[in-house]
């Protein structure tokens, strides 16, 4: 019957809009009716924008299968607004429960928008203690492992180590297996200025990958010597299988890096060397 009518999008959008405004009307007069104030302030505040966003979205999606944008609870904030800080039987004072209502409200009117406000604001809190955590423990040497590594003070790799890396399935004999050896290191990247942070946030995945791609081969290269030593120190020639991992290891901008190359040390002819 109502596709008949509204046969088209927009037409069944405006009738959404339009029965989720009267059943947030009629939510608000129940609450000024039975008088039902929390707080200080009646809940229709919070109530029937919620109230009159959830019908309208109903319709709206049964017909179209897309929202409407939640039209009607906008209006119901700005009506139940109107009426809670203008025209009340009681005058609401503001408070920490009035002010904690109004930011629901807020929240009711506007979800998608003041969701992602509070997650950027979450996000920068959390960037900013993480920094200032980790300028604390580099000022008082407290990192709590001995295997950070600071990236400015990591030299030009010089491959010292005559180690042969190779899969296992190419064909070379290998004489003795001598375990799995694993090198992790925490590689901690300088700090970035404001301007360089700003243009870090604003680019693209790709162009993130092509900021931070240098340094990442400098670490790799270095984690991968790291391990070679190791190897060369327990008497192997060669390692195989070789395999590296990293992660981010905190929340600066750009992260610092957990790293972390394993392999098996073995020993081979000395032919393929």
């Amino acid at each position: 019957m109502f596709e008949k009518l509204f046969n088209k999008k927009t037409g069944i959008h405006l009738f959404a809009i339009i029965i989720g405004t009267i059943a947030g009307l009629l939510s608000v007069e129940v609450c000024l009716r039975f008088n039902l104030a929390l707080f200080g302030f009646n809940i229709c505040i919070i109530l029937s924008p919620v109230i009159a966003g959830f019908v309208e979205t109903v319709l709206a999606r049964y017909f179209t299968q897309q929202t409407s944008g939640a039209i009607s609870a906008i209006i119901l904030f700005i009506v139940t607004n109107i009426i809670g800080w203008f025209f009340p039987a009681n005058p609401i004072k503001f408070n920490i429960f009035t002010v904690g209502g109004l930011l629901l409200m807020i929240q009711a009117a506007f979800p998608l928008t003041i969701n992602c406000i509070l997650i950027g604001v979450l996000l920068f809190i959390v960037n900013n203690i993480e920094r200032c955590i980790s300028w604390i423990r580099r000022k008082l040497n407290l990192s709590g492992r001995s295997n950070v590594i600071e990236f400015n003070a990591i030299d030009d790799i010089k491959d010292e180590y005559n180690i042969l890396i190779f899969n296992e399935d190419n064909g070379i004999d290998i004489k003795k297996y001598l375990g799995m050896i694993v090198v992790e290191d925490i590689i901690e990247f300088e700090e970035r200025s404001k301007s360089e942070v700003m243009d870090y946030i604003g680019s693209s995945l790709d162009d993130k990958m092509k900021i931070k791609h240098d340094d990442y081969l400098k670490a790799k290269d270095f984690i991968i010597n790291e391990l070679k030593k190791k190897a060369h120190d327990i008497g192997a020639n060669a390692i195989v299988n070789l395999k590296v991992e990293y992660t981010n290891y905190n929340q600066q901008l750009p992260p610092d890096m957990l790293i972390i190359a394993y392999g098996t040390a073995v020993i081979i002819d000395e032919k393929y060397l």
